[in-house]
C-alpha cells in the first residue's frame, strides 16, 4: 500500500496550491492560509453573520477569525455592526469595497477549480471527492 506516498502527494497538492493562489491574494492583499481570502467570499455568498458563524464556516478557530476580522476591518473591507438579537456580539458584513474584493476571490478561486479539474472527467471528479470526504471522516 502506498499510504505514505498519497500523505506525500496531498501535502505537494497543498503547496502546488498555495503557489497558485499567493500571488493572487498578495495582488489583493490578503495572504494565503490564514482564511482572509475564505472570510470575504463567505460573506459574499452567505451575507452577514455574526464573528463565530463566520469562523465556523471558514473552519477557523474564534481567536484566528478575530484577528483576521480586526486587519479586514482595518483595511476597510468589512465592518462590524450591532447584533440586534445579542448585545455581547456583533454582526460581520463586507463593505462596498470587501464585496468588490471578495468577487476578485470568487474569480480566483473558479481559476483554481479549473486548473485542479483540468481535463479530469467528471465521473473521475465525483470518485475523488467522495474518497476525499471519507478520508475527510477519518481525520475527524
Amino acid at each position: 500500500m502506498r499510504k505514505n506516498e498519497i500523505r506525500e502527494i496531498l501535502h505537494r497538492l497543498d503547496m502546488e496550491r498555495k503557489k497558485f493562489l499567493g500571488p493572487k491574494l498578495q495582488v489583493l492583499g490578503l495572504t494565503v492560509g490564514e482564511g482572509q481570502a475564505r472570510a470575504l467570499r463567505t460573506l459574499l455568498e452567505e451575507g452577514t453573520m455574526t464573528q463565530k458563524q463566520l469562523a465556523d464556516l471558514c473552519m477557523r478557530d474564534a481567536a484566528t477569525m478575530s484577528r483576521n476580522i480586526d486587519r479586514l476591518e482595518k483595511t476597510g473591507l468589512l465592518k462590524r455592526e450591532n447584533n440586534p438579537g445579542c448585545r455581547r456580539s456583533y454582526l460581520i458584513c463586507l463593505t462596498e469595497e470587501g464585496k468588490e474584493k471578495a468577487k476578485q476571490v470568487q474569480k480566483i478561486f473558479r481559476e483554481l477549480d479549473e486548473r485542479i479539474w483540468g481535463d479530469i472527467p467528471e465521473k473521475e471528479m465525483e470518485q475523488l471527492y467522495e474518497t476525499l470526504l471519507r478520508i475527510e471522516r477519518n481525520l475527524e
